[in-house]
């Protein structure tokens, strides 16, 4: 896909985000959020990370204008990465990272409720164990 092809359909959307689903199962809970500020933060890491995604079966969904729009911590949510199960989640970080170095969108954004940050814009959530089993707040 262009990339403005891709700019209109994310500038141009009535959900906040648009997903890229697979046929993996993706049960474990775990995921990555990237934050960003706006729809080229999304654009950007779709460019960095949409062929290693699709490459792999990784479900995916970048945010719209709609989901910047928001006024909390959501609308920082520039792209979320589901980890299928079966794939080991540290590897998926490394890698994701190793695509995203350059990435400078998530810089100035609080680190989101449930989440720890990993490295560079990856924050990762920690509300689950190492099997992805949900670990209710004390």
């Amino acid at each position: 896909m262009n990339v403005q092809t891709l700019r209109a359909r994310l500038n141009d959307s009535r959900m906040f985000d648009w997903s890229f689903n697979s046929s993996a199962t993706t049960e474990n809970g775990m995921k990555i959020s990237m934050q960003g500020k706006s729809v080229e933060d999304s654009i950007f890491l779709f460019e960095k990370l949409s062929g290693y995604l699709y490459a792999n079966n990784i479900p995916f969904k970048v945010a719209t204008a709609k989901r910047f729009e928001l006024d909390s911590e959501q609308g920082r949510k520039a792209m979320t990465i589901y980890c299928v199960d079966g794939f080991d989640f540290a590897q998926l970080c490394e890698d994701v990272y190793g695509l995203t170095m350059d990435y400078k969108g998530w810089q100035d954004i609080k680190i989101p409720t449930s989440y720890s940050h990993y490295a560079g814009g990856l924050f990762v959530r920690n509300d689950r164990d190492a099997n992805g089993v949900y670990i209710p707040a004390n």
